[in-house]
């Protein structure tokens, strides 16, 4: 009898085993000019919430590489005691569509909280993009990857703070933009901005994102220009550009910056040698200049805000009516690319389930809390992009012709 009771308690404390939670990992490469909203969408899908860098502790919304970890049960995501890991690496958007597509082995944070970062190695589960894959280095197969719009991203040609001749310039032209992207040189007379026949012994260089990047692939696309492009390296030390010698980043996507984050520290260097203008996403321009955008300049005699004039602070109200509406072409749609479920069942080392993954994008591309479209409604007046039940016009590529 004893022993029967003995037999029956041990299998009931057997069963009463606590299950152990499971934490689920989620990968995402790609744009580092969307990493701003990224970052902040992603971060409103945690109930609870831990975040780290790559050594100071937090993550914030600028950093290029960052994991969130916690429990998401409010958003569906994880139940009980589950948690999901967000680790992110923004490389540029064509290297996350590469990456992805090429099951690529990129180097994550696996946590970066208390500022002790530890590292994993693993394949993307999505990419963001600026751009839709097809004029890029990699097309997708759209047999197995989907390509989904979630936003708009606005880009911007801003001016350098070095003192002189460049800080007359307001305005870039489609035809000087084809010019800065087809000389020989990589770089054009002043006179050619000015109209001024004294300003023609000192040069003008364009500063360049690597091939790696949707913004190049946008810019490129605008002019709609075919054919090589000269690459110009800053040296800070000797105040002035001279023609890229080397990568910046990885060999396959040749010579250029790999972040929007680089161009912008080149741009604000205020130094005599340094004429050149640049371009950036909407974000990353807020940093250059003395003042919030600054140093922004007009595409084709249009600004993408509204009530905006050139070297002062922007308005307190980052009203995007010029895009929206047509007037303002320099933009691209920004997009989400993942693989399909056939396309899914080869990434061995992905944890999270195809219905997983599935429900995390519909989060982020939704409009409830945790969407893009939410944390750009909600981000206030100074926002950097634009929800797409905004637009007004619409384009069939990137860089194709606008229409109502």
């Amino acid at each position: 009898m004893k022993k029967t009771m003995f037999l029956s308690l041990a299998l009931g404390l057997a069963t009463a085993a606590p299950v152990m939670a499971v934490n689920y990992d989620l990968y995402i490469s790609g744009s580092t000019a969307f990493r701003v909203n990224a970052h902040d969408a992603c971060g409103k899908l945690f109930d609870t919430i831990q975040t780290g860098n790559n050594g100071t502790g937090a993550a914030a919304s600028s950093d290029s590489r960052w994991t969130m970890t916690g429990t998401c049960v409010n958003s569906g995501l994880t139940s009980g005691s589950d948690t999901l890991t967000i680790h992110a690496l923004w490389t540029g958007s064509v290297q996350g569509l590469s990456a992805m597509l090429n099951k690529d082995q990129l180097v994550f944070l696996a946590s970066g909280a208390n500022g002790n970062p530890t590292l994993v190695t693993n394949s993307s589960s999505l990419a963001f993009s600026d751009v839709f894959s097809s004029p890029t280095l990699d097309p997708l197969p759209s047999g197995s990857f989907t390509e989904t719009k979630v936003a708009v991203q606005p880009f911007v040609f801003v001016r350098s703070k070095g003192p002189g001749g460049v800080q007359s310039i307001n305005n870039v032209t489609w035809q000087q933009l084809n010019t800065l992207l087809g000389a020989s040189g990589g770089s054009a007379p002043l006179s050619y901005f000015t109209g001024n026949q004294n300003d023609h012994g000192t040069n003008i260089y364009l500063v360049h994102r690597s091939l790696d990047s949707g913004t190049r692939v946008t810019t490129v696309q605008e002019a709609q220009y075919v054919g090589s492009i000269l690459v110009n390296y800053y040296d800070s030390v000797g105040d002035a550009y001279s023609p890229a010698t080397t990568n910046m980043g990885p060999a396959a996507f040749g010579p250029g910056y790999v972040g929007g984050g680089d161009v912008k520290t080149v741009l604000n260097f205020a130094n005599p040698g340094n004429q050149a203008i640049g371009y950036l996403s909407f974000a990353d321009a807020k940093g250059v200049g003395p003042a919030n955008w600054a140093n922004m300049l007009a595409f084709n005699g249009q600004y993408p805000i509204l009530n905006y004039t050139n070297g002062i602070t922007a308005p307190t109200t980052n009203d995007f009516q010029p895009v929206y509406t047509g007037k303002y072409s320099f933009w691209a749609f920004e997009i989400i690319a993942s693989p399909k479920t056939g396309q899914w069942g080869t990434y061995t080392d992905q944890n999270l389930s195809f219905s997983q993954l599935t429900a995390i994008i519909n989060k982020l591309k939704g409009t409830g809390v945790g969407s893009i479209d939410n944390e750009i409604a909600n981000s206030g007046s100074a926002r950097t992009a634009i929800r797409l039940s905004e637009m007004q016009v619409s384009r069939p590529a990137v860089g194709g012709v606008i229409s109502p």
